[in-house]
């Protein structure tokens, strides 16, 4: 019989500077061992002074103690780097079976979209297939998010096969399209194809999916709908970047339309509307190109103003006598009304000039 090759799953290696660290280690324990000396050649008289002596001696005993029994572990530091495909190829098929759960509760609070791009990241996982069953849990049991998990089936027929192909990261079909939208499109003629392929899949569901983000974007006008208005805000102009210009070109207006109006309202200094209506506008300038021109007086001026925002923190220290209102939204953080948005806006800025100097 043939020498079967033995490969390790792992291997293992001792960490750099353990002379360094033992010269610390000994010279520690020579003070603990100083610091007991010193505690047991001054003992205190008197009631009082014997109990404190006691407690001291405790915690000073207790604490060498403890670190003697630590030094096991970091005396001889070493680090092991398991090999991923090797055990997949040694046990894969004495892998157990796994069932992942998902669990929802409210489609307001979790929309639908991020619910179902979980469940898609999730079927790709790199294990077995007829090894991996992924159930997803609805407690209201919302017709919309069984609407999409149907829908969702369907396109992971392609995805998933994608995915396992050419190794993607990440494996949530928004995160990876948001990816290579900045970075670019696979150079591989195969990967570019079958990604193709995937977006022909996508941009069947545009139509289904586009005129109920333009619905809640015009009507979710109450103060309790505004974080909800912000999210479809986002992901139009995310599903625009994704299917292009040439097939979002037609809602493109009245989208824009809708974003001007918003942008010209008085807007509450809480309302999340405004920081997600600057990112949108970077995001549809990348999609429409030179289309996006005669939009460019509206959005660069509160741009600009907005990047110019100073911080506006409220650091409370923990004597202070301010109190929080416990059923605040912010969860009793200080009152922030623009303490993110400048960073992410001046991201905006080199966004919006980059897609023009793209599309020239």
């Amino acid at each position: 019989m043939g020498r079967v090759e033995y490969s390790p799953l792992f291997e293992t290696r001792r960490c750099r500077g353990r002379f360094i660290y033992r010269s610390f280690a000994i010279s520690l324990f020579v003070t603990i061992c100083f610091i007991w000396h010193y505690r047991f050649s001054h003992i205190t008289k008197g009631e009082d002074g014997n109990w404190a002596w006691l407690g001291m001696l405790a915690s000073e005993l207790w604490f060498g103690f403890y670190w003697v029994l630590t030094q096991a572990l970091r005396w001889n530091l070493v680090f092991r780097q398991p090999f991923k495909n090797r055990l997949s190829q040694r046990y894969e098929k004495k892998l157990p079976r796994v069932d992942i759960f998902v669990c929802t509760a409210d489609p307001d609070i979790e929309p639908a979209m991020m619910v179902i791009n979980t469940v898609l990241s999730v079927m790709a996982y790199d294990y077995p297939t007829e090894k991996l069953s992924v159930y997803l849990s609805g407690d209201v049991g919302s017709q919309i998010t069984f609407y999409a998990l149907l829908k969702a089936s369907n396109f992971a027929k392609h995805w998933v096969p994608f995915c396992k192909r050419f190794k993607v990261e990440p494996r949530s079909p928004s995160a990876y399209f948001k990816s290579i939208v900045s970075s670019g499109y696979p150079t591989d003629p195969s990967q570019a194809k079958e990604l193709g392929a995937i977006k022909v899949q996508f941009q069947k569901y545009y139509d289904v999916v586009m005129p109920y983000l333009k619905a809640i974007l015009v009507n979710a006008n109450d103060k309790s709908n505004r974080m909800l208005r912000a999210k479809a805000m986002e992901c139009i102009s995310l599903v625009g970047m994704v299917v292009g210009k040439e097939k979002f070109r037609d809602d493109a207006k009245q989208v824009m339309d809708v974003l001007m109006s918003l942008q010209q309202s008085q807007l509450d200094a809480d309302d999340p509307t405004a920081s997600y209506m600057l990112q949108a506008w970077a995001r549809l300038c990348k999609c429409l190109g030179q289309d996006f021109l005669p939009y460019m007086g509206f959005v660069m001026p509160p741009l600009l103003q907005s990047a110019q925002l100073k911080p506006d923190v409220t650091i409370t220290s923990a004597d202070s006598d301010t109190e929080f209102d416990e059923d605040d939204d912010r969860n009793g953080w200080p009152g922030t009304t623009n303490t993110w948005e400048p960073p992410e806006n001046l991201e905006s800025i080199p966004d919006i000039v980059e897609a023009f100097e793209e599309s020239k």
